[in-house]
């Protein structure tokens, strides 16, 4: 059967922006920084506070921002974005980790008498919609943002296809409609705050999380746009939000309020400090570049998937309570869940990831 390619012609309102995102090791590193903070969130050390959320919400703000600009480019450079192809690579990066990951979990939910139905959950990609809807989580929560993401991969790309081709938007246009969605998502996320939703179901509910990942895609929009003058000043402005934010009680509103759209509003201007050559201080990239960093970001997909696996485990065999035992079961949490996530990648992910960047399925122009 011939292959089926969902296409879009451009229209001649839009034209490409000048700008080419290319490789960006600093990204790896700033995916490092990510992927630590929820790691350490979820170990049993106490007063970890919101680390886990500033995590995942950079991660959230980076994939909209690589997504739309990756697909921004391929629509600029070939006339066309192929959904198929986008659906196709998005599969080769992410499922043969995640096959392996159900099948494992499975055995130790079955083992530790855990509920199966969890694990299904999490293969299928709904972990965050059950627990909008007030499901109880202990074996696979952290798969909440990942099924947040897989949501956004099947709606983002072809949204944006009608966005550029049936609407006719500019590349103006299509940031201001991003801002109008932006602005509609944080309305809900107060609405639910003011109407005493649960705290579960702020941290969840895709409707209220799509915020990061709308900043994100709006970025990929305006990065090329000139003006970007004071961006040292903005990083500044950023990080004392965060810093601000971070002050504030562990959970609660503080957290849902304020934390995560200014963790959402820093993660964006450390993103353009990368993304922007010479325009963010040097010794930035110089820390995201280092290179035992950069490996981290590299496994980060496998360290996020795997590493709440590996902790239940290791707490289910060392369950001691005193400090000294804690810090033995967080060293052997840690080293391990980077043991399982470098195997991942080199056994299972790298041999996928090469079929995913072959001619076949890449976007990349060839001349």
């Amino acid at each position: 059967m011939a292959e089926q390619t969902a296409t879009a012609t451009r229209p001649a309102a839009v034209t490409a922006d000048g700008y080419r995102l290319g490789q960006r090791p600093a990204l790896d590193g700033l995916r490092a920084i990510a992927v630590a903070m929820v790691l350490f969130n979820h170990t049993a050390l106490p007063h970890s506070g919101t680390a886990g959320t500033v995590g995942v919400t950079v991660f959230f703000v980076l994939s909209g921002f690589l997504i739309t600009r990756l697909l921004l480019e391929e629509w600029d450079t070939r006339d066309d974005i192929s959904l198929s192809r986008f659906y196709i690579r998005r599969a080769l990066r992410l499922m043969p980790a995640m096959v392996l990951y159900v099948i494992v979990t499975a055995v130790v939910a079955i083992r530790y008498d855990e509920r199966l139905e969890q694990v299904l959950w999490a293969g299928l990609y709904v972990t965050n919609i059950v627990r909008t809807l007030g499901e109880y989580v202990t074996l696979t929560p952290h798969t909440w943002s990942l099924a947040m993401e897989e949501q956004f991969y099947l709606v983002w790309p072809a949204l944006l296809i009608g966005l550029l081709s049936v609407l006719r938007l500019s590349r103006r246009g299509l940031a201001l409609a991003l801002v109008a969605m932006i602005g509609l998502s944080l309305a809900y996320r107060y609405w639910l705050i003011d109407t005493g939703a649960s705290l579960q179901r702020l941290h969840n509910d895709p409707l209220v999380v799509s915020f990061s990942l709308l900043v994100g895609c709006l970025l990929a929009v305006v990065v090329a746009w000139r003006g970007w003058r004071f961006l040292g000043g903005l990083a500044f402005a950023a990080s004392l939000a965060v810093l601000v934010s971070l002050c504030g009680q562990d959970k609660g509103v503080w957290v849902y309020g304020l934390m995560v759209p200014a963790t959402t509003l820093a993660s964006a201007v450390a993103i353009l400090v990368v993304v922007r050559d010479g325009k963010g201080p040097r010794w930035v990239h110089a820390v995201l570049t280092w290179a035992p960093l950069r490996g981290l970001g590299k496994i980060s997909y496998g360290l996020y998937l795997w590493h709440y696996t590996v902790y239940y485990v290791v707490k289910q065999q060392l369950p001691g309570a005193e400090t000294s035992q804690v810090w033995t079961r967080v060293v052997v949490e840690v080293l391990l869940s980077v043991a399982v996530a470098t195997l991942s990648y080199h056994l299972i992910e790298s041999k996928f990831l090469k079929l995913k960047d072959s001619a076949r399925w890449s976007t990349r122009v060839r001349s």
